[in-house]
């Protein structure tokens, strides 16, 4: 069964075109694994320990290929006879260390969840052999060096370099914790030095005789300490800087789910709760524009006052700190009338009914308060499953609610929509907001709700012209058909009282139609369908299309 994230913007003159958004239940913690690691964190939860062990598998293998291919360059190396014994001493210890560097990397291919300790150990031995046996070459041909030819030592350097920036690179750690391990690193050829100094006079006399090699060799380390202290730090303030983008107040955004005319989407949890949720955020185009902020902050506060069961409810709203405004709304799993109807077709009458009534009880409340929906449609109806109840509707995006009477608002917010414009979806809108020659009151709710209930029964609009003008000049002029006249043979038998329901609810004049929705909702009581749906059959429904939506929708 798909999820639907419960908002939707409305549309302007364009074509219905719904939103729907399937949810993913999961809530995927593994977003924040390399924040934990890069900020120090202990890193032994279950997702921190497996990036670890990439990390240590990958380094592993480059790190034993690198000393793999030192070993293979001592093979192919010309030494004098004087040197034969230290180039087998080289060959030997480069060998041992690439068996074990790749013997560590193949048992951690093989595990598949190492434990703390073992990763621990595993980093000790990946980065501390190879610096154990760097040490010991380089102590051993400086010696050389000194001694059999007199000359002040070169000192080796390519090994470090590589060793210190390959813990850099491959160990998610905090840029404190890579500077402490990188100068134990650098401190390693500079202790060798100081050793043979110490226990070697030839070493002592050419180093004291020209110190320029040792201040060279100290100057690249710390220039490749810093360089790779350095990019840690920049990809953990990248990356902190990243995960901020994503958190809003309390909130944390997963992922974006859509858009619509005034703003974005996304699936998002409460950071403490762990609950899903939806947020609507104002796109940063539209941040500048006082109206368009007005509007948003005007359906966040018409919605947080309705509090029935089918109406959406709003948890929270606020503003970033970067001036975005966004609200928090509850997360719906289901199916838009839109989505539904294009899957499976005209519903059965009794269905229909007890659909209508469910939404006639949101706005009753929404008319009781002083509101009008204004975009009533199928893409803002969703049907879905809540608190053990089946069939449940949901009325969505009071983007365009507006005061039915100017006072119940301040007078800057009772018309935010520009003079002359058409407000709510063509192919659902009344005559007078078609028009504009009446000033739109809750009775175009009622005759939205009436294209609405035709649709269900059909599986079309009232007037389904191509073009938005003719569609509109439809609503102004022409009379709509029966819906049993459209409906399939084969559907459920249909009542002449239902029909007449909803032709009344298209009525072009306003003073013809249903004036309530209660009076709407005493007249669904009374029709002959009006029993055919329950709970029951509503739950059998949904259990047997749950799998089938599911597999759909991932």
């Amino acid at each position: 069964m798909s999820s639907i994230v419960a908002a939707h913007d409305a549309m302007t003159l364009d074509a219905e075109s719904p939103l729907a958004i399937p949810m993913r239940p999961e809530l995927d913690s593994s977003s924040r694994i390399g924040m934990e690691l890069l900020e120090g964190d202990s890193g032994t939860s279950q997702h921190a320990s497996s990036l670890l062990q990439t990390r240590l598998f990958r380094a592993s293998l480059a790190l034993g290929f690198g000393f793999c291919i030192f070993a293979l360059w001592t093979c192919l190396r010309e030494f004098t006879s004087e040197a034969q014994h230290l180039g087998n001493y080289f060959l030997v210890l480069e060998l041992i260390t690439t068996i074990t560097l790749l013997g560590i990397g193949v048992w951690l291919a093989r595990v598949s969840e190492a434990t703390a300790s073992c990763l621990r150990w595993c980093e000790l031995v990946i980065f501390g052999m190879p610096a154990l046996s760097l040490a010991i070459l380089h102590y051993q041909e400086i010696v050389f060096i000194a001694q059999n030819f007199s000359l002040i030592p070169q000192m080796p350097m390519s090994g470090w370099l590589i060793l210190i920036f390959a813990y850099s690179i491959f160990v998610p750690r905090s840029w404190r914790v890579v500077l402490c391990v990188c100068i134990a690193i650098a401190a390693c050829p500079i202790l060798a030095t100081v050793i043979a100094m110490w226990r070697h006079a030839d070493v002592m006399a050419m180093i004291r005789f020209d110190k320029s090699s040792l201040i060279e060799m100290i100057l690249a380390l710390t220039a490749t300490i810093f360089s790779g202290v350095s990019g840690v730090h920049m990809i953990s303030y990248l990356r902190k800087r990243a995960d901020e983008a994503k958190e809003l107040g309390r909130y944390r955004l997963k992922e974006k789910l859509g858009s619509g005319g005034m703003g974005d989407v996304y699936l998002a949890e409460h950071r403490l709760m762990k609950r899903p949720c939806a947020i609507k955020v104002i796109r940063p185009e539209k941040s500048a524009d006082a109206r368009a902020i007005a509007r948003f902050e005007r359906e966040v506060r018409a919605t947080s006052r309705l509090t029935h069961w089918n109406s959406i409810s709003i948890f929270d709203y606020g503003r970033t700190a970067d001036g975005k405004f966004y609200y928090v709304m509850e997360y719906l799993s289901g199916l838009s009338l839109q989505e539904l109807v294009r899957k499976k077709g005209g519903m059965s009458p009794g269905r229909v009914v007890f659909l209508l009534k469910q939404v006639c009880n949101a706005l009753i409340e929404a008319h009781g308060i002083g509101l009008m929906h204004r975009d009533i449609k199928p893409a803002n109806l969703m049907v879905t499953e809540l608190g053990g109840s089946f069939d449940v509707i949901k009325l969505l995006d009071f983007g365009l609610a507006k005061p039915i009477v100017a006072s119940l608002e301040e007078n800057e917010d009772t018309d935010l929509t520009v003079a002359g414009s058409l407000t709510g979806s063509p192919l659902y809108m009344s005559p007078e907001q078609a028009i504009g020659d009446v000033q739109p009151d809750q009775r175009s709710d009622i005759y939205a709700l009436g294209g609405v209930a035709f649709f269900m029964l059909t599986g079309r609009p009232p007037f389904d012209h191509t073009s938005t003008v003719k569609i509109l000049l439809a609503h102004a002029h022409e009379q709509p058909v029966a819906p049993s006249s459209v409906r399939p043979p084969e559907s459920a038998p249909m009542s002449p009282q239902f029909d007449a329901l909803v032709l009344k609810c298209l009525e072009k004049s306003t003073e013809n139609r249903f004036q309530s929705a209660r009076e709407l909702l005493a007249a669904l009581h009374a029709l002959p369908e009006s029993n055919h749906w329950t709970q029951e059959l509503a739950e059998q429904w949904w259990t047997c299309n749950c799998t089938h939506y599911q597999s759909q929708n991932g």
